[in-house]
């Protein structure tokens, strides 16, 4: 079973407009080498010319960033999922803070990767408190105003508080 990599919507111009890619490979890096040898290009848009990843662009292995893991040389296998995202600015972009308050019901569910899957936001998690019984998490979203409106809604769908964070001490 190949290893499944997730193009970004910026880089499916050298994927042929494929949003997802087969390949195969041991480490992250073996992965990106794989995936230069079928789509030229797309190295240099994701790696520095040391090979190390851009500081701009975020790696996950399954959910895990690789940069809590073991980097580019983070061990994968075969059914495993990386998905390549990278950090957009400029035009009609913008980036809001928010604290959720998630409900003990919906602690334990994906629902961050939920929201950087389905809607076209950039999801970071700026600081997080998480028991079995209440998890409050301070997150950034990035991306069209439309998308983070959409994003919200369906984190209230869930029964999580979203209230926006309006004095931020830290940029």
């Amino acid at each position: 079973m190949p290893i499944t990599v997730r193009i970004p919507t910026p880089l499916r111009t050298l994927t042929n407009g494929k949003s997802e890619v087969e390949t195969t490979g041991a480490t992250i890096i073996e992965i990106i080498d794989n995936l230069e040898n079928n789509y030229a290009g797309i190295k240099e848009r994701i790696c520095e010319q040391n090979s190390q990843i851009r500081r701009f662009v975020n790696v996950y292995l399954n959910d895990e960033d690789i940069r809590f893991l073991d980097n580019i040389n983070s061990s994968v296998k075969d059914g495993d999922t990386i998905s390549i995202i990278p950090a957009i600015a400029g035009g009609a972009f913008e980036r809001k803070k928010f604290y959720l308050n998630y409900p003990q019901e919906v602690i334990k569910e994906p629902i961050i990767y939920q929201v950087g899957k389905n809607f076209n936001v950039i999801t970071n998690i700026r600081s997080a408190s998480i028991s079995n019984d209440i998890g409050i998490i301070a997150l950034e979203l990035e991306g069209e105003p439309a998308e983070i409106e959409k994003a919200v809604k369906f984190f209230e769908s869930k029964g999580i508080t979203v209230e926006p964070i309006v004095l931020d001490v830290v940029e």
